[in-house]
């Protein structure tokens, strides 16, 4: 398959200042990139142009424009799926008042379509667009477990895998387990392996072949959430599972 030299340099440009933490400038970008300063800066100045990079004046650094805003703001209107994964996990927040979310295997790694904060005490603190662990979400145990195990490896490593809390299971072989668990009953169950004292429930959204693998999730804290029951929680994220997925392609 052939491929555009320029226009993967310069997405994968873009994705650099996006994950930066702060204003970046062309020499560090260069540097992070391994491309000469003279091709950077040709990029940046085509970005900035369009307004999908900003310069501050003063410091010459550049983050993401305001114009990468139309992308997301037009998907939202108009991508099925995510209007119809809004509705059900409007209605999980309220109804368990709960964290919930959507996230969607890209290559080699998860990132968050939607997060939508409930009412309760403590909330997760993540936004549509940052990646998500595979190995310590509910999340990331759905997408997971419905790839191929040598796939799931793949992706995976060798290990040890990070160590996010005492909890996270960080042994490939031990999480293959975990995963076939998931497959048996339908749903994904995570305590304390991403955040201590946060239990995750997920479910797979199921959808054609060639659509991205995705999944959702509800989050809360069994101490100041002791109303809700782990298997309560599980049947009503699985049934908004099941409905989106017969809402979707």
């Amino acid at each position: 398959m052939s491929k555009s030299q320029s226009l993967e340099r310069g997405l994968e440009l873009l994705e650099a200042v996006n994950q930066a933490e702060r204003p970046i400038g062309t020499r560090e970008l260069a540097r992070l990139l391994d491309l000469s300063p003279a091709i950077v800066q040709r990029l940046v100045n085509t970005l900035a142009e369009r307004h999908y990079l900003r310069r501050d004046p003063e410091t010459r650094r550049y983050t993401i424009g305001y114009q990468t805003l139309a992308f997301g703001a037009s998907l939202s209107r108009r991508d099925q799926l995510l209007i119809e994964a809004r509705k059900e996990l409007n209605e999980v927040s309220r109804k368990l008042r709960v964290d919930s979310f959507m996230a969607s295997l890209q290559g080699r790694r998860a990132i968050y379509l939607m997060c939508l904060t409930g009412l309760a005490p403590i909330t997760v603190p993540v936004e549509p667009g940052d990646m998500i662990p595979l190995h310590s979400t509910a999340i990331g145990k759905c997408l997971l477990s419905s790839l191929p195990e040598s796939e799931a490896l793949e992706i995976l490593g060798t290990g040890p895998l990070p160590a996010i809390t005492k909890k996270t299971i960080t042994d490939p072989s031990v999480l293959l387990r975990d995963l076939q668990l998931t497959r048996e009953r339908g749903y994904a169950i995570v305590q304390d392996e991403n955040i201590e004292g946060m239990t995750s429930v997920g479910a797979l959204i199921k959808q054609s072949e060639h659509a991205p693998l995705t999944a959702i999730s509800l989050s809360f804290s069994p101490y100041f959430s002791k109303d809700i029951d782990v298997e309560e929680a599980a049947a009503i994220i699985t049934a908004a599972a099941r409905r989106i997925s017969r809402a979707v392609p």
